[in-house]
């Protein structure tokens, strides 16, 4: 990572941590980040999806660590979502700050696409570490959708190509 203006940070799975410690630890992050502060895009609140709670965690939390597999429609943990959470909350409130960093990092892209042709979805993708955040415009509300490294390089192409249609 290679950002001056913006503080990012990753979780790192302490040695001989336990799963579930690491998921507490996580979501505490998670938590206090994006649902116990006044995390707002464009003056808007942004609000994660509580519902259904699962092993004590909002659904918005499991969105984030997991991912669904088509084939079996079922969501998959990836260890590698988890230590990007606090990226999740600096990406939203601080991607302007890009506009005057002079450091060679790729900054946070900014774009709102229609999905499904009547809801907007504003992503910021940080191409230098290969995240993406998305949220979704409510009407009094964005919705934090999901935000996850984009590990496959069709995927990544897929969002500079949507990024450089509607920037």
């Amino acid at each position: 990572m290679n950002c001056d203006k913006i503080n990012f940070q990753i979780i790192e799975k302490k040695r001989d941590e336990e799963q579930k410690s690491y998921h507490d630890r996580a979501y505490a992050i998670f938590k206090n980040s994006l649902m116990n502060s006044d995390i707002k895009f464009k003056n808007i609140p942004v609000k994660v999806r509580e519902l259904p709670f699962e092993d004590n965690k909002v659904q918005g939390f499991f969105h984030v660590i997991s991912e669904l597999d088509k084939k079996l429609k079922i969501r998959l943990y990836k260890d590698e979502r988890v230590k990007y959470i606090p990226y999740i909350s600096k990406m939203i409130t601080e991607y302007d700050k890009c506009s005057t960093c002079y450091s060679n990092c790729s900054k946070i892209k900014v774009w709102t696409a229609p999905y499904n042709g009547k809801i907007e979805r504003t992503k910021f993708y940080f191409e230098e570490d290969n995240y993406i955040v998305i949220l979704e415009k409510r009407p009094n509300y964005y919705q934090l959708v999901s935000a996850y490294v984009v590990d496959r390089e069709d995927r990544k192409l897929d969002i500079l190509k949507e990024y450089n249609k509607y920037k």
